[in-house]
């Protein structure tokens, strides 16, 4: 009789402590994907804040100065919070091919934006809402 109440009290125990453990793991698990999820949307904000400074920035050029000798994004392009920030311009075609860099603190990603020009007359053309956001891996 002591033994199998023994062995009742050890299955017991062991089901019992394998549940918890089980909370225990969906818990941290949950934690985990929280806290990813949180930082992805705080690397999308900011991006998208450069996205608007590079933008703003890119309407001082004509077409054609974008075209010939497109210009460098340093840190003194961008507002104050996001100084880390860096990119350079490519041109192909009529197109502009904007490479974003995400400071180290962020995953040290890089962002691909293309920026479209549709008839080459405007700055403002560059600026249309067709561009694409590309994130490389």
């Amino acid at each position: 009789m002591r033994g199998f109440l023994l062995i009742t009290v050890l299955v017991l125990t062991l089901l019992i402590g394998g549940v918890i453990l089980s909370f225990f793991q969906q818990s941290i698990q949950q934690r985990f994907q929280s806290q990813a999820f949180l930082e992805s949307q705080i690397i999308f904000q900011e991006l998208n804040g450069v996205v608007v400074q590079v933008q703003n920035y890119l309407q001082k050029f004509t077409p054609n100065q974008l075209q010939e000798n497109p210009p460098v994004l340093e840190s003194s392009v961008f507002a104050e919070g996001f100084k880390n920030w860096s990119g350079n311009i490519k041109t192909s075609g009529s197109d502009l091919l904007i490479t974003l860099h995400a400071p180290n603190d962020s995953g040290a990603t890089d962002f691909q934006l293309l920026l479209r020009n549709a008839d080459n007359t405007s700055g403002t053309e560059f600026l249309k809402a067709d561009g694409v956001l590309i994130l490389e891996n």
